[in-house]
């Protein structure tokens, strides 16, 4: 709700901006004149909307956790201006004379973008802002939700207690949110007397520590994926429809056909620089795990040296992997109908096997289609060491690679758990702007 919000705000300063420069610029203004000048300027607010929705400033979970960072924002301002510049170029084909937008174009999307960046600084310093939180309940998960929200800006703790008291009346009129732990109420059969009396017959939203996690974070906990009820609950009783499966499939296979004569040239051409500057064979093919486990050979342009690891990645393969160019040769798996645009990244088979053994439910990963793109490689970044499941051996194992798998496959169980047209449209975008913009507060 915040995000539109921000939307409404957003749109009556944007054009209360407007008002004021060209009223300015010309000495004043009739509404008849302004009116006229809705023809551009609407188009160039939906523009800036769309840009600042792509760089993630109507994202209000993002914006919770940090400040907005000058660089992102002078990008999309850049972006916007160009667009807008497009806008009013062709404006001339419009049957209304336009008194010189040209001119106050720049002035007013600065005052506009500099209304957008205090505007979220500082919109979760106000109290109403806040989301209260009162918590009851101990559990791993809980204890990350409270430092979530101990650095978020849009959260305060009103009380954490490891069990309500049934003698003590609590005051609900700053609290928007009850979080209970999954295990309390199986644990304190008494507590449920108390959270039904005292919350939920008083209007007061409850919701269990799981629930909360998945939205502060967008992904599942660790406890969660443990939990056999939540799972069957929350992926086992979402109804696939197949209207989805089948456009999904002829959208892939339209925009893979469509790609090909773009990239077909760009392919060649990085062919010709790794055979003559790195000296191996361009191409290579991955054995890697596909949907319900099915093995399947992904194509890809090579990057590490034969034989070698990811720290024996060739001279070619920085940049082709900065850009993800490495990838091109996967349209020929999209085509086949083996991976997608968007989905879990299919892994290699030991990998898989060994974190099938260890990482409960892992399989889930496989019940839909891989991609080459996926909302965890979107918002996480495994560490180099998370390749040492090549090796089999537990007791070689990386603790911190297997954290970072366990993190992988919560993001992934979240997509599984979410899917939609808009989230892979959203993905699929938001990886062609990370191919040129890196992202720093990925971790």
């Amino acid at each position: 709700m915040t995000g539109r919000l921000f939307f409404l705000i957003d749109m009556l300063c944007f054009f209360c901006l407007t008002w004021c420069v060209l009223m300015l610029r010309h000495g004043g203004l009739r509404w008849v004149q302004f009116r006229d000048q809705l023809y551009v300027y609407i188009p160039i607010f939906l523009l800036a909307s769309f840009v600042l929705w792509l760089f993630s400033f109507y994202d209000v979970k993002l914006l919770r956790k940090r400040i907005i960072a000058y660089k992102r924002l002078i990008i999309a301002y850049i972006l916007t201006l160009l667009g807008a510049a497009s806008i009013i170029y062709f404006s001339v084909l419009l049957p209304v004379q336009l008194p010189t937008p040209r001119r106050i174009l720049i002035i007013i999307l600065i005052l506009y973008f500099a209304y957008i960046y205090l505007f979220r600084r500082n919109y979760f310093k106000l109290d109403f802002a806040k989301t209260n939180v009162l918590i009851f309940g101990t559990s791993p998960t809980i204890t990350e939700l409270v430092k979530g929200m101990k650095a978020s800006r849009g959260y305060r703790i009103k009380a954490y207690e490891t069990v309500p008291a049934a003698d003590k009346k609590y005051n609900i009129k700053n609290i928007d949110l009850v979080i209970v732990g999954s295990k309390l109420f199986r644990e304190n059969p008494q507590a449920w007397e108390v959270v039904t009396q005292q919350f939920i017959a008083r209007g007061v939203c409850v919701d269990t520590d799981f629930n909360a996690y998945e939205r502060m974070f967008q992904r599942v906990s660790r406890e969660s994926v443990e939990d056999h009820q939540w799972l069957l609950r929350g992926i086992g009783n979402r109804r696939e429809t197949s209207m989805y499966s089948m456009l999904k499939r002829v959208l892939d296979t339209l925009l893979a056909l469509i790609l090909l004569p773009v990239v077909l040239p760009l392919g060649l051409l990085i062919w010709v620089f790794i055979r003559f500057i790195d000296g191996y064979p361009p191409l290579f093919i991955q054995k890697r795990v596909g949907q319900l486990e099915k093995p399947i050979y992904v194509y890809k342009f090579r990057t590490i040296k034969p034989g070698g690891t990811e720290d024996h990645i060739t001279r070619c393969g920085k940049i082709l992997r900065r850009f993800r160019l490495d990838e091109i040769p996967q349209l020929i798996n999209v085509l086949k109908g083996e991976v997608s645009f968007v989905g879990p990244r299919p892994i290699w088979g030991n990998e898989h096997d060994f974190l099938a053994n260890h990482v409960p439910h892992h399989a889930l990963r496989t019940i839909v289609t891989p991609g080459i793109t996926g909302w965890a490689q979107l918002n996480f970044k495994a560490p180099p060491t998370y390749f040492n499941f090549r090796n089999s051996d537990p007791a070689a194992l990386d603790l911190q690679a297997f954290d970072s798998a366990f993190t992988r496959f919560s993001y992934d169980v979240w997509y599984i758990k979410n899917h939609s047209f808009l989230l892979d449209l959203e993905i699929m975008v938001k990886t062609v702007i990370r191919m040129f913009i890196k992202d720093s507060t990925i971790g």
